[in-house]
């Protein structure tokens, strides 16, 4: 069931620094784009804010579509998902301050948080466990594809690190993509698993009612991280296969400060001098 407002009592648990804290945008193609954002929590029932230490592209993908989605979950486990509108930002004030005088900010050499942004809620879930029979559920799927994992003819999207991270079970992974009302939405998929350098399956078991809800052939984006801080994100085509999926990669981003960037199709940073 879903509200437009977090329940009083849950406002605390957002206030760590120490959770997963993602965020859902929609990029000028139309197609979805996910962040960890850990300086992410709510300002009261009704509002979201969040701090910005580097750039990337979600932030611009906001002051173009509002439209994001939002996923919560606490190192005990719990998770809060829903939709909000960005609203703005602010360099200064109240909230800038209070951001930058939390544990992780305060005595950070090397960055601060330098603008907050704005966000009303328009739809939030109620905190619920993460599904732990479902998520083991989605890892034995997984497991059963290996005599399947062979490299079809073509280019390498994925490099070795990125299929085998995306592959490890102790590391998170969690999809999106975009609803009828053109906000994304964002489900833990932590079963998902590299078949190939371009293929990636989807198990389906975790939150199996949104997962129906996924169009075939949908643009869909799969964030993977680990708890060592690394992190990668992808994105592709859905298929839909039985009760999961199977995610045609197209696009690899690293996420990672300090320089976020795409790998996959290569872009040329740097352009060879000759004249001077």
């Amino acid at each position: 069931m879903e509200n437009n407002r977090f329940e009083e009592k849950d406002l605390v648990n957002f206030e760590p620094d120490g959770k997963v804290g993602l965020l859902a945008t929609v990029n000028p193609d139309n197609q979805p784009h996910i962040t960890l954002i850990t300086a992410m929590q709510a300002s009261d029932p009704g509002h979201l804010i969040f701090g910005q230490f580097c750039q990337g592209r979600s932030k611009d993908h906001l002051e173009e579509n509002p439209r994001a989605g939002f996923l919560l979950m606490t190192l005990d486990r719990r998770v809060w998902k829903g939709r909000a509108l960005w609203t703005g930002k602010t360099h200064s004030g109240a909230d800038h301050e209070m951001m930058n005088k939390k544990p992780m900010w305060r005595y950070n050499a090397y960055f601060s948080i330098h603008t907050v942004h704005y966000l009303d809620l328009v739809a939030v879930g109620e905190g619920h466990p993460l599904p732990l029979g479902a998520v083991t559920g989605g890892m034995v799927k997984s497991m059963l594809t290996k005599p399947f994992r062979r490299q079809p003819a073509g280019p390498e999207v994925m490099n070795p690190w990125t299929a085998s991270f995306i592959g490890k079970p102790r590391n998170l992974k969690f999809l999106a993509w975009i609803g009828e009302d053109g906000f994304p939405r964002i489900i833990p998929q932590l079963g998902a698993v590299s078949l190939n350098s371009r293929e990636i399956y989807l198990p389906g078991v975790e939150y199996r009612r949104e997962f129906r809800n996924i169009p075939d052939g949908a643009s869909v984006a799969l964030f993977a991280m680990a708890l060592t801080m690394e992190d990668v994100l992808v994105r592709g085509t859905f298929h839909r296969q039985g009760g999961g999926g199977r995610l045609s990669v197209d696009w690899v981003y690293n996420s990672m400060p300090p320089v976020a960037e795409q790998i996959y199709p290569p872009v040329n940073l740097a352009e060879k001098v000759v004249e001077f």
